[in-house]
């Protein structure tokens, strides 16, 4: 059977999805086995084409989709995946992705391709290589407004260093396939490995780019232009965050009806396990400052004093996965989404293997912490695999025409009756939308719905994964992702390597349900950050949806709760405990505008920390307080 053949029938069969079942322990939250894809292997077991679907069952899929190639590498970024696929100003769709060439890890580089708005594509279920480097890998694309192609990656060239480096490679003209590669200057002329890039396309054309160091050097920026009378990108001198801030997960974006540019990215907590995460906006783009930078969730670590009461010696019981996605809307306000597992300190680590939760925070509404996707089930101990939860990969996107965010990510299938025989679970792919600027979010509507067959052979998998979405959605989602034959990661030991297609998926936004509305539980946060900026928002209002810190703060036994509202609202203020328990009920009525102020007494409580939460209509806010006797 040819490849062409198998391609048309996998284009037919394509969703996918199922879980393995392998229970273990509490284990610690600790980097993955980070891959620059330029390490020296034995070429991994392998299961060549032709490919057997026999017994293809539950397939339900939403939309359409298109294989535009193919790869033997099926490992596209270690966590973040970043934009690998844009909707362009002539309605292309433009596509990038890490191709194994063969069955090894070493015959690796960068392919393009694009799909008119008719449909065709640029080179039909195939692509063009960018660059002819030594294993380049790790891509993420921007496209200017005139639809030229700039994608980044890290490769190791032929001759000179090999140390792997970030590099720029623009297309000669819109979608012709002919790629000009500029590496980008050495940090301080440092012979250093700075890879896994990521690139935002700015309103003045110019493009943001930043990489990560894999030796604890730090993470880079750096702003660039291509130069069209010498063919190269003209780069500024990069900017560098200390080592700390940057692990594995870096995401840049860039506003669209500004030249405002941001960043995040994970950074580890003092003193505790596991990570926060960080971020950033420069507001007019032209001077990358990291004096402005703030802690978007800010756990609360461990504090051995409160012994032996270990849930409260814990702190928080929510960390950073390797996971972010950055996101201007067409308001010009940053939206941030981020996974988290759960952590328990004093414990070892995760005690909930697979289990996860999805966030949304935005600048309009610096208070709120949004739940998008909730994946946490304590009974479920299905491993998902090395540095994989069940809900994972978020990507966010807007339809400019109704104002609708969306989050595409990717969700495992936990029901152990459809797992591969390697035993491990297969990747679905979901799409969540906010209709209110992402106060709530829709419980998100599966779009692939596949099914892997019980004990499924490498090919006979169906695990949708790596998934990335074009931030412009058009009364469509555009989404981009593997199809893994063998689920699990052959790059890193799980599943053998198969020859997977690289599908694209288009969704009718019209096909995904706006309810159920997800339940936002408490976030547990040490303080809120403030708004980013008095320009966009109103968070500086005084007649503004609110909730202040309590004073004084630690207290005993009493204590002041200010909150203020910009109309005439029902709403409810309580009090919980760390464990979501409600232990009081302070306020719960209609009020007016302005400003009001009520008394807690925690009298009959014992020392520990407390969350106060404020409710009006859908919307919500918390705070920490801090009962010390």
């Amino acid at each position: 059977m040819s490849k062409h053949v198998i391609s048309i029938a996998i284009a037919v069969l394509i969703p996918l999805l199922a879980f393995a079942a392998t229970p273990y322990k509490t284990r610690p939250l600790t980097p993955p086995p980070v891959l620059t894809g330029l390490e020296d292997h034995e070429p991994p077991p392998a299961v060549y084409p032709p490919y057997h679907f026999d017994d293809v069952d539950g397939v339900d899929l939403v939309g359409d989709t298109m294989i535009v190639g193919y790869t033997w590498y099926e490992y596209q970024h270690n966590s973040q995946i970043g934009r690998q696929i844009v909707l362009d100003n002539e309605g292309y769709i433009q596509l990038v992705w890490t191709n194994g060439l063969d069955a090894g890890y070493i015959d690796r580089h960068i392919y393009y391709n694009f799909i008119s708005p008719e449909g065709i594509q640029g080179w039909p279920y195939y692509g063009t290589p960018v660059e002819s480097a030594q294993r380049g890998g790790f891509t993420t694309m921007a496209v200017d407004d005139n639809g030229v192609a700039y994608v980044t990656f890290h490769q190791i060239l032929p001759t000179g260093s090999q140390n792997p480096h970030s590099a720029v490679a623009v297309d000669f003209f819109p979608r012709t396939g002919a790629f000009l590669t500029t590496e980008i200057p050495w940090y301080n002329g440092q012979d250093l490995d700075y890879i896994w890039p990521r690139i935002a396309m700015k309103t003045d054309g110019e493009v943001l780019v930043t990489s990560v160091g894999s030796e604890a050097t730090g993470q880079t920026w750096t702003l660039g232009t291509f130069n069209w009378s010498t063919y190269t990108m003209d780069f500024t001198p990069q900017v560098l965050t200390p080592p700390n801030f940057a692990q594995i997960c870096n995401e840049v974006a860039a506003s669209d009806v500004s030249n405002r540019v941001g960043g995040a990215w994970t950074a580890t907590i003092e003193g505790a396990g596991g990570w926060d995460i960080r971020s950033m906006v420069d507001d007019d783009g032209l001077d990358l400052n990291f004096d402005n930078d703030w802690n978007v969730t800010n756990f609360l670590p461990p504090e051995l004093s409160y012994l032996p009461d270990t849930l409260l010696a814990n702190g928080d019981t929510l960390r950073a996965y390797a996971d972010v996605s950055l996101f201007f809307d067409s308001e010009d306000y940053i939206h941030i989404a981020f996974t988290t597992p759960r952590w328990f300190e004093l414990e070892g680590g995760m005690v909930y293997i697979n289990a996860s939760l999805i966030w949304h925070w935005t600048e309009r509404y610096p208070n709120d912490y949004q739940l998008i996707a909730n994946a946490f089930d304590p009974e479920n101990t299905v491993s998902c695999g090395n540095w994989a939860f069940r809900a994972q990969r978020p990507c966010l996107g807007q339809d400019p025409a109704t104002g609708y965010l969306y989050c595409m990510y990717q969700e495992f299938d936990v029901d152990t009756s459809a797992i591969s025989a390697g035993g491990y679970p297969s990747g679905e792919i979901k799409i969540s939308v906010s209709t209110d600027n992402g106060l709530t979010w829709a419980e998100g509507t599966n779009i692939t719905n596949s099914v892997t067959p019980s004990n499924a052979a490498p090919g006979e998998c169906f695990s949708e994964a790596y998934p990335s979405m074009a931030e412009v959605v058009d009364g469509n989602c555009h989404i981009l992702y593997i199809l893994d034959l063998d689920a699990g990661g052959s790059p890193v030991g799980f599943g053998v390597a198969t020859d997977n297609p690289v599908v694209y998926h288009k969704v009718p936004v019209d096909e995904i349900a706006t309810s159920p509305i997800v339940d936002t539980p408490v976030f547990h946060v040490e303080h809120l950050p403030p708004p980013l900026s008095t320009d966009p928002g109103d968070g500086s209002q005084p007649n503004s949806f609110a909730l202040y810190q309590n004073t004084p703060n630690p207290f005993n036994p009493t204590t002041s709760i200010t909150f203020g509202l910009e109309t005439i609202s029902d709403v409810r203020l309580s009090v919980y405990n760390l464990m979501g328990e409600q232990i009081a009920t302070l306020v719960e009525g209609v009020y007016s505008i302005g400003q009001h102020t009520v008394q807690f007494d925690g009298s009959e409580l014992a020392s520990g920390v407390y969350i106060y939460r404020l409710e009006a209509g859908n919307r919500t806010l918390e705070k920490k307080m801090l009962l010390v006797k």
